[in-house]
């Protein structure tokens, strides 16, 4: 479980363009910033576009045209990061355009759910706040990136493109597990509910869980006597869960083991 808080300045906040192999990610958005997203509608580069793809005779030509698009767009940030101040700006625009027209962008809003597949091109974009949930493994492969890498030394951009999936990404399916309550992720150690407490109301946690994480992320949730605020957490330990249940307004997140 992790926050990503990237930079609300354009380019200088969107994280990474890259796959997983293996590892698991499931993305809330928690908070839009409104000065980068006026009409509180954020973004993600999220899959390949399926219009350029189809201006090419097959999908070998769409990867190996989208690895050139990628490969001189490298070429031209390494001259930036190794202080050639020559390099125009309209240039790495324009090669930045270029290799971004090849991939797909999908529109966020609070308290949507993103489940990223392996081998999904994702890039989460600039002043747009997200609690992660993932897997317990780290590795990426990185396609590319508007800036200089400062975790590794190198791009992954052939091995990526070459296996990445270029279909769109299928939409989300979640299980409705109660009234107003649905797993949005399943892992092998714990689980994850998104309640909208408008619809539940009042909320039992099961009994036999030995703890739970629950998180606000809109509108206000109370266990007992405490009071969430959106994007305020707690830990709930197994007394708090039996003691006690979740009510308010909005939606809250509820993660815990065989939850």
């Amino acid at each position: 479980l992790k926050v990503l808080d990237p930079s609300p300045k354009e380019v200088v906040g969107d994280l990474y363009f890259e796959v997983h192999e293996t590892k698991q990610e499931v993305y809330i958005v928690t908070h839009i910033d409104h000065e980068a997203w006026p009409d509180a509608a954020g973004r993600m580069r999220f899959g390949m576009s399926q219009q350029r793809r189809a201006e090419f005779p097959s999908d070998q030509a769409f990867r190996r045209a989208y690895g050139k698009a990628v490969e001189n767009y490298e070429a031209i940030r390494r001259q930036i990061d190794e202080g050639h101040a020559e390099i125009a700006q309209a240039a790495e625009q324009a090669a930045r355009t270029e290799m971004e027209s090849f991939t797909s962008t999908r529109d966020l809003r609070i308290g949507d759910v993103v489940q990223v597949p392996t081998w999904t091109p994702h890039s989460l974009q600039h002043g747009v706040r997200v609690v992660e949930f993932q897997t317990q493994t780290y590795e990426r492969f990185i396609i590319s990136f508007a800036q200089q890498v400062l975790t590794q030394d190198h791009w992954d951009s052939e091995h990526a493109i070459a296996n990445m999936s270029i279909e769109t990404p299928p939409a989300e399916k979640f299980e409705q597990v109660a009234p107003g309550a649905q797993r949005i992720a399943r892992f092998e150690d714990f689980n994850v509910w998104r309640v909208d407490l408008d619809a539940a109301g009042l909320v039992q946690l099961p009994a036999h869980l030995p703890y739970a994480v629950c998180m606000c992320i809109e509108g206000s949730t109370s266990i007992g006597a405490l009071e969430l605020q959106p994007e305020q957490a707690c830990l709930l330990p197994r007394t708090a869960i039996q003691r006690n249940a979740l009510q308010g307004t909005g939606q809250t997140l509820i993660a815990a083991p065989n939850l």
